[in-house]
């Protein structure tokens, strides 16, 4: 089953395109939100989003 504070962190990195601004809003650290993400990554069992500046989110394949 899917984590909700998982599921959180991505949502709030993909609709304001930054991890700190995610973390911010979550009141966690940057770190705490990539590692939320990397662990959801982890669950799907591929990369959901392509770590850049400006952010960038991976298309389905």
């Amino acid at each position: 089953m899917l984590d909700l504070k998982q599921l959180q962190a991505f949502a709030f990195v993909v609709e304001e395109q930054s991890f700190d601004k995610a973390a911010s809003l979550l009141h966690v650290s940057q770190s705490a939100v990539s590692q939320r993400i990397k662990a959801l990554e982890g669950q799907v069992g591929q990369a959901l989003l392509i770590r850049s500046t400006p952010y960038v989110q991976r298309k389905p394949a």
